[in-house]
């Protein structure tokens, strides 16, 4: 074979075997996404699988209904952002569940870009579905905590808050956070002071805890996190669906 020749056969192998890497890397990338996105299915499902049996059996008596200072008209969520803000995106969130934990780590950033860009209003809307999930019935005490440090330091104080529930969530099937950390949290959220310490240990907002989890369930939310965009549900709310539903319902 000529030396020509043997160039061209020794070109087109390497051609073929460039070809071959990128055919690889693209499956590779690929899997990659298709594995991802199973987790996520297989983590949300099994929460809401939880969250159905939402109230049963669950003591809501003791303190006060009203609403922690610093809510939304409705009482029960907390806003982010302009209140002309061409979009809403609702979240509802239970301090005890596991996936609400990993859509704020994977989401969060995304959210509070489109906050600040204006395009959306973030409407936080904790609940407590999993009280079964834990020994010390930790979501209703999580969630109370959260109205006591709003009712001190308002909005920004609650997320905060919700970003310190979040970074020491505790594993389901035992103890939450005790009472005395999550006054320490409260504290380092903007919300000290034996009034504060007193309102997570009496469960002051223990009724309106029940109430806001109650409405959610009627109002067909099943299971923690619920991610609502101008109204309708984001069914796996990674990061690029919720931008993508936010575009869409901007037009």
């Amino acid at each position: 074979m000529s030396s020509k020749a043997q160039r061209r056969t020794s070109d087109a192998r390497r051609k073929r075997a460039a070809e071959l890497r990128a055919q690889q890397a693209r499956q590779e990338r690929r899997r990659r996404r298709t594995v991802v996105g199973v987790v996520v299915l297989v983590v949300l499902a099994l929460v809401v699988g939880v969250g159905v049996a939402v109230q049963a059996g669950r003591d809501s008596g003791g303190g006060t209904s009203a609403a922690p200072s610093g809510t939304t008209s409705d009482g029960a969520g907390f806003a982010l952002g302009e209140s002309g803000a061409p979009v809403t995106v609702e979240v509802y969130e239970d301090f005890l569940c596991p996936a609400c934990r990993v859509f704020e780590e994977a989401s969060g950033q995304t959210l509070a870009e489109l906050v600040d860009d204006g395009t959306i209003r973030l409407v936080y809307r904790p609940i407590a579905f999993l009280d079964r999930a834990s020994t010390d019935r930790y979501s209703t005490r999580a969630l109370n905590a959260s109205a006591c440090v709003a009712d001190a330091a308002g909005t920004d104080g609650f997320v905060s808050y919700h970003e310190r529930l979040f970074a020491e969530q505790p594993a389901e099937g035992g103890p939450g956070l005790p009472d005395d950390r999550l006054a320490e949290l409260a504290a380092e959220a903007g919300a000290g002071g034996d009034d504060v310490g007193r309102c997570i240990d009496d469960l002051q907002f223990r009724a309106w805890a029940a109430d806001v989890t109650d409405t959610a369930s009627k109002a067909g939310v099943n299971g923690t996190p619920t991610v609502l965009v101008a109204g309708e549900r984001v069914e796996v709310p990674t990061p690029e669906n919720v931008r993508a539903a936010v575009e869409r319902a901007a037009g």
